[in-house]
C-alpha cells in the first residue's frame, strides 16, 4: 500500500518525489517505484511482472535512461544489461 508521503504533485500538477505505479485501482499489483523531479523520472527506478517478480531496474537522470540497466525474466534470472547514455543504448550485454 502507498504511504502518505507518495503520488505527490506541485501546485502546477507535476509529479514531484516518491511515486508508487500499480496495475490495478486497489493497489495490489505494483507495477514500478521511483521518483520524479518536475514531472521527470529521475534516479534510480525498479519495474515489476505482474507477479511481482522484478522486471527492470535503473536509474533517469532528467527522464532519461542513464547508466547500466538490469533487465530479468519473470522466473528471476538476469536477461540482460543494457548500458544507456542521456537515453541514448550504449552497449547491449546479454
Amino acid at each position: 500500500m502507498r504511504s502518505i508521503n507518495t503520488n505527490r504533485t506541485d501546485r502546477l500538477g507535476r509529479k514531484q518525489g516518491y511515486w508508487e505505479h500499480y496495475y490495478d485501482d486497489d493497489n495490489s499489483y505494483l507495477h514500478s517505484k521511483g521518483s520524479y523531479k518536475d514531472d521527470l523520472s529521475e534516479g534510480e527506478w525498479r519495474y515489476y511482472f505482474e507477479n511481482g517478480q522484478l522486471y527492470s531496474k535503473g536509474s533517469y537522470v532528467n527522464g532519461n535512461k542513464d547508466g547500466m540497466w538490469e533487465y530479468y525474466w519473470i522466473d528471476g534470472s538476469i536477461d540482460c544489461k543494457i548500458l544507456y547514455e542521456n537515453g541514448v543504448l550504449i552497449k547491449y550485454i546479454e
